[in-house]
């Protein structure tokens, strides 16, 4: 292995510090999860975990069954763009940029209710009608992981946001494990 890198020395708690660039060029965040491995011959390898497909994985069957139970199309999104989804609306929004308006709303753990989908800005789907939105954060005790979404053309009953807001916290729970 060629050594090129920027030198850093332990702190008396045993930190080191990532450097600015590395973390702008690798897109570490605040509050990302970080593997660390120690391979036979001593070396040290520091990782960031993605998330993603383990958002996938486990939000799908929870997505599938939440559509089954309530009307209107369920989405499932990380902190960037719309993962998977269950509903006659899914592929409008799949594989799309979250809104800013949206994203912000997720990062600080708000739930987030809009009565018309088309007053988002920059949502960059083609309504066939007017709709109507729920998102519900995907958080652990440390972390925002994405979030849960229904979409439909009328109001959305209490019972349905409490059944998202009830998957949307096992599944925060969930991935806080790893």
């Amino acid at each position: 292995m060629k050594t090129n890198g920027i030198i850093r020395k332990v702190d008396g708690l045993g930190r080191v510090v990532i450097p600015r660039e590395y973390r702008k060029l690798h897109r570490i965040s605040l509050g990302d999860p970080m593997e660390i491995s120690c391979m036979e011959n001593g070396e040290i390898i520091l990782r960031k975990m993605d998330l993603t497909l383990t958002l996938e994985e486990l939000s799908m069957t929870a997505v599938k069954a939440l559509s089954e139970k309530i009307s209107g199309t369920v989405l499932v999104s990380n902190m960037e763009k719309w993962l998977g989804g269950s509903g006659e609306y899914k592929g409008l929004f799949l594989g799309k940029e979250l809104p800013a308006e949206i994203l912000q709303k997720v990062k600080k753990r708000e739930n987030y209710s809009i009565y018309d989908i088309a007053e988002i800005r920059n949502l960059g789907v083609d309504l066939p009608e007017r709709m109507v939105m729920v998102a519900e954060p995907i958080a652990g005790d440390c972390d925002v992981f994405g979030a849960l979404y229904i979409i439909n053309r009328e109001a959305i009953s209490e019972t349905d946001i409490s059944i998202l807001r009830i998957v949307s916290t096992v599944l925060g729970n969930s991935l806080q494990k790893f």
